[in-house]
């Protein structure tokens, strides 16, 4: 049977056989829980499964999203280790990632764009990235995001705030005529010594600044901050992963934006990368 074991310290997850005299490891990795957006990311780098075990895989990744996803109430994310890649038969495996918007990418895949920013827009717009500067436009940003992203249409000013410091990065493009945010994103990372798991989310546009490009550039910021040259150099790998709206405006032209960075649809990747999502416990943070 099938053990879970989490530390919230030290932010490892272990799984365990356990029989009458002992208990072995048989994974080993660690996770990170964005609490206001309910998501938890888990990044296995050692597993005693072989890729072609189809029972016992089975078994471990239903008990793993299910035990963390019941804890969490979270849409739960688990990246196998990139040995398993390209060796995970599907049609042979029970437990299915059934959520068609899911995108995904690895470093060595990402189309990063040092051109796509605001250079040629800079009497009007301006990036903004420091967390605390962000913080000072939490008024205006839940204002917009109520306006014009469906899901937060029941945000407050504290489930704002919340988001914009559990994030590892956000991002708001500033309209410097009118002295407002008329974008937003934010990327949660889980960082090992060798290895990053991000999830990208909440990336929304004012309704009035649309068809200007802002969406990709602040995609685009999150893949640069992804694929920095410190991090190519010290050889990490890397996946990331998020969830593609699927209403408003944002249903036909977001995929699009993404695809050009290097992102697919799960349903496309097949085995290519082994990540196995779940929402069968997620529960919305804030109704």
């Amino acid at each position: 049977m099938f053990i879970v074991d989490l530390n919230e310290q030290t932010n490892i997850i272990q799984v365990k056989i356990s029989n009458e005299n002992n208990s072995t490891i048989i994974a080993q990795g660690n996770f990170a829980v964005d609490k206001p957006d309910r998501v938890a990311l888990i990044l296995f780098n050692h597993i005693k499964i072989a890729p072609n075990n189809y029972q016992e895989l089975d078994q471990f990744l239903s008990i793993v999203h299910s035990h963390v996803g019941k804890l969490y109430k979270s849409f739960t994310c688990i990246r196998l280790p990139a040995t398993f890649d390209n060796r995970i038969d599907l049609n042979k495996l029970e437990f299915k990632t059934k959520i068609p918007r899911l995108m995904s990418v690895t470093l060595d895949h990402l189309k990063y764009s040092p051109d796509n920013n605001l250079s040629d827009k800079q009497e009007q717009y301006e990036l903004i990235t420091d967390k605390q500067l962000i913080l000072n436009y939490s008024e205006q940003l839940v204002k917009m995001m109520n306006r014009d992203a469906y899901w937060a249409v029941n945000w407050n000013l504290e489930e704002m705030r919340n988001r914009i410091n559990s994030a590892t990065n956000n991002v708001i493009i500033l309209d410097k005529i009118n002295n407002l945010p008329c974008g937003f994103g934010r990327l949660f990372l889980l960082k090992t010594n060798d290895e990053l798991f991000g999830y990208l989310s909440d990336i929304a546009i004012d309704s009035s600044h649309q068809s200007k490009g802002l969406g990709k550039i602040i995609a685009n910021y999150f893949v640069g901050i992804s694929v920095d040259h410190d991090m190519r150099q010290r050889g990490i790998n890397g996946t990331l992963c998020l969830q593609c709206v699927d209403r408003g405006s944002g249903a036909s032209f977001a995929p699009k934006i993404y695809k050009k960075l290097g992102f697919e649809f799960i349903d496309d990747i097949g085995n290519r990368i082994s990540i196995f999502a779940n929402k069968d416990y997620y529960v919305r943070s804030f109704e």
